[in-house]
């Protein structure tokens, strides 16, 4: 009899387990027919079976019939927190889809659930309720890791003055747009308010390289010509130079200003009166070959913009922008000798002549061709310049070439004028 019993319960077991997976399918069927009570109740005997309460379909199901009867008005006014139980289903689901079997199935409703979830939310944030507001925004990011979501859990807690919570909650939002960029992934549209954040949080304390590194990483995410990223690094670059002493550590930091706001006139004219005031006390100092250097980059990079046409309306406002690298160190000569500093206006009207004394720029001129080239300049400088740049550019000449024949003809010929 005992035996009978067991054989009884074994089959009535057996049976009941077969049909609860049948009952899914029926709940599915029900769910494509509109049949939403039939599906909820259904699903709702899934739930209490030990074997289908395991599975994340019927979690799944369950939740779909819920949210479709609590579109109805009426079923929503009897049932306040049927949306927070469907927002749960969910999230159980996908706790339990450990193998991924359900992954994708379920993306509109999870969508639709993320959407209605996030106007809640919205709402409690607009009238300042943070707390709140990061209850449901967590709901939302629960149930499909959504940026958005996140980003607002972030927002709030800055909005409530917990700087702490936001910065955290920002880096790791960062992080995920770095790796998205990294995979190639493109998960969701980045939000550039979390870099200006940390960066601002970094600027205040003054600590301006990792205030400059959150700006790079923004770059890295959002282009080189974003204009919040750029205002962001003129400003930052202002700040940055406002107590420093002229140094090559100011000079990247304008170039690199200079780069993203090739147009402003602030750090045009700094870049300049920095660089000329470097290349002065090089050639001043005992290395003079530093000094040779800083002439190079300055006048090479000065003279690719002139030639690019990008650059063409800020030369009004550069007066080194000239097409050829000698054009610029005539130039500089020039602004020396306005400035009263001989010896650098000298040292520069000096590599001139060398420069263009003739055409090739891998051989060396000869003595000669130096001094040809000397005579010319002088006798045009007679004509066009004053007359104490003439006489800088004279004693200079007769100081290398002391018994050039050349140069004491010319010394007689325009002394007679």
């Amino acid at each position: 009899m005992q035996r009978h019993i067991l054989l009884i319960l074994f089959f009535t077991f057996a049976y009941l387990s077969q049909s609860q997976p049948l009952n899914l399918e029926k709940a599915q069927q029900a769910i494509e027919d509109g049949l939403y009570e039939r599906a909820y109740k259904l699903t709702g005997d899934a739930l209490e079976h030990e074997v289908t309460k395991k599975d994340a379909l019927s979690y799944y199901l369950h939740a779909k019939s819920l949210f479709e009867l609590n579109k109805k008005p009426t079923f929503a006014k009897k049932n306040p927190e049927a949306f927070k139980d469907v927002c749960k289903l969910v999230i159980k689901a996908r706790l339990r889809d450990k193998d991924k079997k359900y992954e994708g199935k379920f993306d509109d409703l999870i969508a639709e659930l993320v959407s209605v979830n996030n106007a809640l939310a919205d709402e409690e944030y607009n009238v300042n309720r943070y707390p709140k507001a990061i209850k449901l925004y967590t709901v939302s990011y629960g149930l499909n890791s959504d940026r958005t979501a996140y980003y607002m859990i972030g927002k709030s807690y800055q909005m409530n003055t917990d700087t702490n919570s936001a910065k955290s909650h920002y880096r790791i939002l960062i992080q995920g747009y770095e790796d998205d960029l990294k995979n190639e992934e493109a998960k969701s549209q980045p939000i550039i308010e979390p870099f200006l954040f940390l960066t601002d949080i970094q600027w205040k304390k003054k600590n301006f390289d990792s205030a400059n590194y959150y700006l790079d990483m923004a770059r890295r995410v959002f282009g080189e010509k974003n204009s919040k990223i750029n205002f962001y690094q003129y400003l930052l670059a202002k700040d940055q130079i406002k107590n420093q002493p002229p140094s090559s550590l100011m000079m990247e930091i304008i170039r690199k200003a200079l780069v993203y706001n090739p147009a402003d006139t602030f750090f045009i004219k700094k870049e300049n009166a920095l660089a000329l005031y470097l290349i002065r006390n090089a050639i001043d100092g005992p290395n003079q070959t530093e000094a040779d250097s800083m002439i190079f980059r300055f006048t090479r990079a000065k003279a690719l913009k002139a030639n690019n046409p990008a650059y063409e309306n800020i030369k009004s406002a550069d007066m080194f922008l000239q097409p050829f690298a000698e054009n610029i160190i005539w130039k500089i000569s020039d602004y020396y000798f306005t400035n009263t500093h001989d010896k650098a206006a000298s040292y520069l009207a000096k590599k001139y002549i060398i420069k263009t004394a003739i055409a090739s720029d891998t051989i060396a001129p000869t003595d000669k061709e130096i001094i040809a080239r000397w005579v010319k300049i002088i006798e045009f400088a007679h004509e066009n310049e004053t007359p104490g740049y003439v006489a800088l550019l004279f004693t200079q000449a007769s100081t290398d070439y002391p018994a050039s024949k050349e140069l004491i003809a010319l010394k007689k010929k325009l002394s007679l004028k």
